[in-house]
């Protein structure tokens, strides 16, 4: 398994278990919320498309050279944020607009977590930091 897909795999599993844990914390505000619930799954999944486009077209610009690629993948993926926000208060309310801002920043905890915290994290365990 290349780099590039072992990466993005553990993005991926980071970014379900941040999903999970913000409809943890919702709990014991709104009880359970189908609203909710839905407006994460959507923010989630345009997290996870929206970087999956990402390498994907990261990985066309620095095979070919052709810088306008990046451009092109990123006016695909910024519409994608505001058409999902704009259902999902459309027809979910405040509650479903709401978590899917939230459902937008798993991606970006996954990230954090994963390239930021952990290797911290693994460092102080074994006595270097």
């Amino acid at each position: 398994m290349g780099d590039l897909k072992k990466f993005q795999l553990e993005t991926l599993k980071y970014t379900l278990i941040a999903a999970a844990l913000f409809e943890a914390g919702s709990i014991p505000v709104l009880k359970f919320s189908i609203e909710y619930l839905c407006g994460l799954t959507a923010g989630t999944c345009i997290s996870v498309l929206s970087f999956s486009m990402l390498l994907y077209t990261s990985a066309k610009v620095l095979n070919s050279g052709q810088k306008w690629l990046s451009t092109i993948g990123y006016l695909v993926r910024l519409p994608m944020y505001g058409i999902v926000f704009y259902l999902c208060m459309r027809f979910g309310g405040l509650i479903c607009g709401v978590a899917s801002l939230l459902g937008f920043f798993t991606g970006t905890a996954a990230l954090i977590y994963a390239n930021g915290l952990k290797p911290k994290f693994s460092k102080r365990q074994k006595g270097e930091g």
